[in-house]
Formats: structure tokens, C-alpha cells, sequence
């Protein structure tokens, strides 16, 4: 399959007649009579996507996208392909479409996951990026089958994404982390910020003192926030894992795919990574690997195995990296592209590990 400039699917001018064929070729000669279609010229595009710049030397693919008329099926490169998600490709070879959002969709293997979607949800370690366009056009379906070969992922008659013009993504190295006092300073421009600015759902209003919610679920949420921070100062003290049952009371708290007590450990372990708190990393790991089977959604329980073992995304990278930096408008504007309150949950979870640790480093330098 070639993605020149010039490519057009192969069409006959004259279709034969329809009697004697099978129905793979009835579908392929209707597919070659409409290649011209406005929908289908649409998709011969001869330049890739304004909104997805090539990352890299030499000269980038020259489309994005085609239409297949022999195998009735849309062709989409990959232009970017998370380290994780590269491994599901390269190990598993039958995979199902677990959820389809109008821009991005999911694969599921067993507990694993990867996503598939625009430019616009930012690179991440499950994550496969390329310019699909709105994904009602082909029909997906939770629970259709994908067969998934390396460097291909085939679902149903409908689409192919092929991973041949991929770049490996990667989270940048992080920033030097800065003196303790600067810690404290970040953390107080944080909180006034997200005072005014987080959303009332969510875990946020707990950790910045907005006004929320006052119900069952926050007033559970602000004493198991309250345990954690307990339990993560004890560590950062004493240098070895405690039992981590203050860990485990917050994943799967909230509703969604991802509960908002998942995202805040995922935004805690991020802060302790990048910080260089090695030991309380590997101790909130251990303790969000060991939860019980079943905790938390099947979803949710990836991302948490993903950021327990140092794999972040993108926006949520950029966030804590502008917290260090005292950025606070670009840490604002990172998490806003995680959602309406998942990033919001996650830097709570990022301003109540700094506030610890930054306290301590502090004390631990009076």
C-alpha cells in the first residue's frame, strides 16, 4: 500500500457485472465505483494534518490516512506510539474494543489496555496517536474484535491503524528538582490558584480549601486523604514502607473509569518521582501493585500499574514540571487537558505529596 501524494484506491471504469461474484468481491467493486465519493476523497490526503507536526529529521509521511478499496477498509498511520502501548502491540495478538468516545477508543487484553485516539487527548505510554478524525464514521462497537500483529492493528472490515510510519514517544527526563524553600513557595502558589480555580467535583476542593460537596463521598474522601498524608510522612521519616492499608482506602474511590482516589495516587507517585524520592515511590508502588484484585475499574487499575512503575503521560508531565518550575498558569493549562476533573484529581494528589515532602526537606535542613 503506498501513501504518495498521487494515490487513489484502484477502480475499474467499468464494473463488471455483478452476477457470479462472491460477496468480498461485490463489496470490493462497490468500495472501487465509489472511491471518488466526496467522503472518500476526503481521506486521500495528500499532506499530513496541520494539527499533528512531524517530530523528527527527514521529510514526514505524506498522509495520514486512505481508504483501501480492495480490502473495503480505512488505512490510518500511527505517528506516535507510547513505550507501553508498543509492548501490547508486540505481545498480544488478539485484543477487543473495550469503549469508543467520538475521538478516541480503547483495546483490552485481559487487564491491559491501550488507547487510540487524536493529537488533542497528548501523548502517554498506553497511547497511540494519529489523526482519526471523528470515529462515528466506522461503525466501531464495544466488544468488537481486533486482531493485533506488531506493527498492525486490524479491527473488524472497517479500519486498520498501522504503526510503520511510528515515532516512539517517551516522557521527557525530569527538571532538577529545586531547593526545598522554592518546594514550599510552589505549593503555596498551587493552593492559591486552585482555590479559586478547581472544580467542585472531584477531590480537589479537599486538598486546596475550594467550597464543594459535603456528602458521604467527601467527608469519606477528606479522612482517607488525611490517612494517606499521615502514612506518606511516616515513610518519608522513617525510609522503609509502612503497611499500606491508607493506600488502599483511596483506589477506586469515586465514581468513573478512573476514580478520583486513582488519579491522586497516580499524581502522588508522579510528584515523588520527579522529586527524587525513590523510597516513597517504591513504597506507594508496592502498596497500589499489592490492592485486591477488583478494586477499581479494570481501566483505572492499568493507568495505576503504569504510573507505579515511573510511565506518565504527557499533560500530566508537563503539569508537575511546571509545578516545580513555579509555572502555575502552565500547570494550570495541563491539567485542564486531562479531563474535566481527572487532572484536577491528579494535581491534588501532586500538591499533598509536595506539601509532605517539601515540609520535611525543610525541617530536615532547620
Amino acid at each position: 500500500m503506498m501513501f504518495d501524494e498521487n494515490w487513489r484506491a484502484d477502480r475499474a471504469t467499468v464494473p463488471p457485472p455483478l452476477w457470479g461474484r462472491s460477496p468480498a468481491e461485490a463489496r470490493r467493486a462497490k468500495a472501487r465505483r465509489e472511491g471518488d465519493s466526496p467522503f472518500t476523497q476526503r481521506l486521500h490526503v495528500g499532506t499530513p494534518s496541520p494539527t499533528l507536526p512531524h517530530k523528527g529529521g527527514g521529510s514526514p509521511p505524506p498522509a495520514w490516512h486512505c481508504f483501501d478499496a480492495k480490502q473495503s477498509r480505512f488505512i490510518i498511520l500511527i505517528a506516535r506510539s507510547g513505550v507501553l502501548a508498543q509492548q501490547f502491540c508486540r505481545s498480544v495478538a488478539r485484543a477487543q474494543v473495550e469503549a469508543v468516545f467520538e475521538r478516541s477508543l480503547y483495546l483490552r487484553h485481559g487487564d491491559d489496555f491501550i488507547c487510540i485516539g487524536g493529537p488533542d487527548i497528548g501523548n502517554g505510554p498506553l497511547t497511540l496517536i494519529a489523526h482519526i478524525g471523528p470515529l462515528s464514521r466506522f461503525a466501531l462497537q464495544s466488544g468488537q474484535p481486533a486482531a493485533v500483529c506488531g506493527r498492525q492493528i486490524t479491527i473488524g472490515h472497517s479500519v486498520r491503524f498501522t504503526l510503520d510510519a511510528s515515532e516512539a514517544w517517551r516522557a521527557p527526563p525530569w527538571p532538577a528538582c529545586p531547593p526545598a524553600v522554592r518546594l514550599i513557595e510552589a505549593c503555596t502558589a498551587l493552593a492559591q490558584r486552585a482555590a479559586s480555580e478547581a472544580p467542585p467535583e472531584g477531590f480537589a476542593h479537599l486538598v486546596f480549601g475550594r467550597p464543594g460537596p459535603s456528602g458521604l463521598l467527601a467527608r469519606v474522601a477528606g479522612a482517607r486523604i488525611a490517612a494517606f498524608e499521615s502514612w506518606l510522612s511516616g515513610v518519608l521519616d522513617a525510609g522503609h514502607a509502612a503497611v499500606g492499608a491508607p493506600v488502599q482506602g483511596l483506589i477506586g474511590l469515586g465514581p468513573g473509569l478512573t476514580p478520583s482516589g486513582d488519579d491522586f495516587l497516580s499524581g502522588a507517585l508522579t510528584l515523588l518521582g520527579a522529586i527524587g524520592e525513590r523510597d516513597a515511590h517504591a513504597a506507594l508502588a508496592r502498596a497500589v501493585t499489592d490492592a485486591a484484585p477488583g478494586s477499581t475499574s479494570a481501566l483505572s487499575a492499568c493507568f495505576l500499574r503504569a504510573a507505579a512503575a515511573g510511565q506518565v503521560g504527557e499533560n500530566l508531565h508537563r503539569a508537575v514540571s511546571s509545578t516545580l518550575a513555579g509555572d502555575v498558569d502552565a500547570t494550570v493549562a495541563a491539567v485542564a487537558n486531562i479531563g474535566h476533573s481527572s487532572g484536577w484529581d491528579m494535581l491534588a494528589g501532586v500538591a499533598s505529596a509536595l506539601r509532605i515532602a517539601a515540609a520535611r526537606r525543610v525541617a530536615s535542613s532547620a
